[in-house]
């Protein structure tokens, strides 16, 4: 019987690029896009937006090819870009007037109980908690309430899946740094759920 056929990594598939194979282009955007989407959404606050940042992001990524160093890690180099590319659309948006507002869902709205253990138990986060329960939109709502630094570190750790080394990598800071924010993000969640759950109860 023979040995089942393992996927390209990321590297091998853009050295194929990088040589000429720009079809298998595609497989990384198949392996990337939900999540760059996700977290573009959180970052600029509408589909529509986080769309077409992600689209460019993916553009700059295929036009920029020949910059990408294999061995060096594939999906550091791409959250870089679209962490760039929401900051120059964020940007474009504050020049512009306000026409809505970000967010539907005040944070008074939170369920009771949704912080189930500390962080320093090892239980399940404030965001973690929530992403289960499927409140993205009420994610959303709080991390803008944090640092942006704080709420990047967050996205990329929780909706990019991505370890401390390339948090750091990709938000050019030290691990030390990056794990700071992580904590320091989730700390801070904590207080904004419990402040919430205790605006609720006075209101039973």
């Amino acid at each position: 019987m023979p040995d089942p056929v393992l996927p390209l990594s990321d590297e091998d598939l853009m050295r194929r690029v990088q040589a000429g194979d720009h079809a298998v282009f595609a497989e990384l955007v198949r392996r990337y896009q939900p999540a760059l989407t996700r977290v573009a959404a959180s970052r600029l606050g509408r589909a529509d937006r986080a769309e077409d940042a992600v689209q460019e992001s993916l553009l700059a990524a295929f036009q920029g090819r020949h910059t990408y160093r294999p061995p060096h890690n594939f999906r550091t180099w791409l959250w870089t870009i679209l962490l760039n590319q929401c900051r120059r659309a964020w940007k474009r948006r504050m020049r512009r007037p306000r026409v809505s507002l970000w967010g539907d869902q005040p944070a008074e709205t939170i369920e009771p109980a949704v912080y189930q253990a500390s962080l320093d138990r090892g239980g399940p986060t404030p965001l973690a908690t929530m992403l289960v329960q499927e409140r993205a939109g009420l994610v959303d709502e709080l991390l803008k309430r944090l640092t942006s630094v704080q709420a990047d570190a967050l996205r990329l750790r929780f909706f990019g899946g991505l370890k401390f080394e390339e948090i750091a990598a990709a938000m050019g800071t030290s691990v030390s740094t990056a794990k700071s924010r992580v904590k320091w993000g989730l700390l801070r969640l904590a207080e904004l759920v419990r402040h919430a759950e205790s605006l609720q109860r006075d209101e039973l």
